[in-house]
């Protein structure tokens, strides 16, 4: 009996044990966004409905990757749409329980889905030469907190979620929808996101590993307009705005467009007139020849570099040139959001060598990274 009772708490204390680990441990269960990737509800299978919804995907989709609500309106973009379907390499239809109005009438609809061409749309909005949002986007936590005649309270409906992530979809935003479990609700409580307790928010934030974390504060006046403010955390500076609309949803979708529009202002590679940038970068930490072509393959495959060139080598440290499609500071924030390089103590833009001040990324000044495979 007291072999019985010692096997029986020594597996209580394994599934404490294991329990604390896997509450200590950080989440990261964010939505998949696939930037070429777009559905559309058609009411048949005809070549005219594909071709409509193939048009209408192209127009959200080059939004998407390019960042820019803008886009369509660039006169090769338009000219583009009317030839939606030479982009897409793939499509298939799936059944759904959703219905489609047509000539005023709810019809049963299937849901059309299209893969277009990653090569054939980049080289599209180069040549039109507006931005290009990479895939490697920043996820971001959200918290939801409300006001109304009975004070604050947390928002964990399933509708409100919803609305966040088709938008975020759209837009090519990867979001991570807290548990709003015991644990999140005793390390922050409704008042503490209306007040905006940084404090609080950290801690209970951390456990979800995200690239940044979205506060929406927001309640209904009696003329039933939706008033809301957000504050964004974020490692590349903190960002606040206001978003009012006459329902719901459309605060929640224009407070998303606004936070993909602030993040293609820090990512967005715009290609420009006057060439590319030239970029030297050291990088140390590089053991093996192993090491090497990982750190040379990561670099390569970043899309805002075009070429990379070895400048020199010695033992343990790498000097390479890049060439790049934007300037430093949009090098400087790409590398940050990876974290795959991990930057040396550079006290600014420009240092003083020697007796001149020289920009960073220069042969004299170069951009110093760890290599952390």
């Amino acid at each position: 009996m007291r072999r019985l009772l010692t096997i029986t708490t020594a597996w209580r204390l394994c599934l404490t044990f294991a329990a604390l680990l896997l509450a200590a441990a950080p989440l990261r269960a964010e939505q998949v966004v696939d930037l070429y990737t777009a559905e559309v509800l058609v009411a048949t299978q005809s070549a005219a409905d594909r071709e409509r919804a193939a048009r209408e995907a192209f127009a959200a989709l080059v939004v998407r990757v390019s960042g820019d609500t803008g886009a369509m309106e660039q006169s090769a973009v338009r000219e583009a749409s009317r030839r939606a379907q030479d982009f897409v390499y793939q499509f298939n239809y799936a059944s759904t329980d959703d219905t489609i109005e047509v000539d005023g009438e709810e019809r049963p609809a299937t849901r059309l889905v299209l893969k277009f061409s990653p090569v054939e749309i980049e080289q599209l909005l180069r040549s039109a030469e507006l931005s290009l949002w990479p895939a490697n986007r920043p996820a971001v936590l959200y918290w939801l907190v409300a006001r109304d005649d009975d004070g604050v309270q947390r928002v964990t409906g399933s509708q409100e979620r919803d609305w966040l992530k088709e938008q975020a979809v759209l837009r090519g935003l990867p979001l991570i929808s807290p548990l709003d479990d015991l644990q999140d609700r005793l390390a922050l409580s409704a008042r503490q996101l209306w007040d905006l307790d940084r404090e609080a928010i950290r801690s209970a934030s951390a456990r979800y590993d995200s690239d940044a974390v979205l506060v929406g504060r927001y309640s209904e006046t009696s003329s039933g307009e939706w008033r809301s403010d957000w504050q964004l955390y974020h490692g590349m500076g903190n960002y606040g705005f206001n978003v009012n609309a006459e329902s719901k949803q459309a605060m929640i979708a224009s407070a998303v467009d606004v936070l993909a529009d602030h993040f293609a202002s820090l990512y967005a590679i715009v290609p420009r007139e006057e060439g590319p940038d030239t970029l030297v970068l050291q990088l140390s930490n590089i053991e093996g020849f192993g090491a090497y072509k990982a750190a040379e393959t990561y670099l390569e495959d970043l899309a805002m570099v075009r070429r990379v060139e070895m400048i020199s080598v010695r033992p343990g440290v790498l000097l390479f040139r890049l060439v790049t499609e934007g300037d430093v500071e949009r090098l400087l924030s790409t590398l940050k959001l990876d974290s795959q390089l991990v930057p040396a103590a550079q006290s600014g833009h420009v240092s003083l060598v020697g007796d001149r001040f020289q920009p960073q990324g220069t042969m004299a000044n170069p951009l110093v990274y760890t290599w952390e495979p």
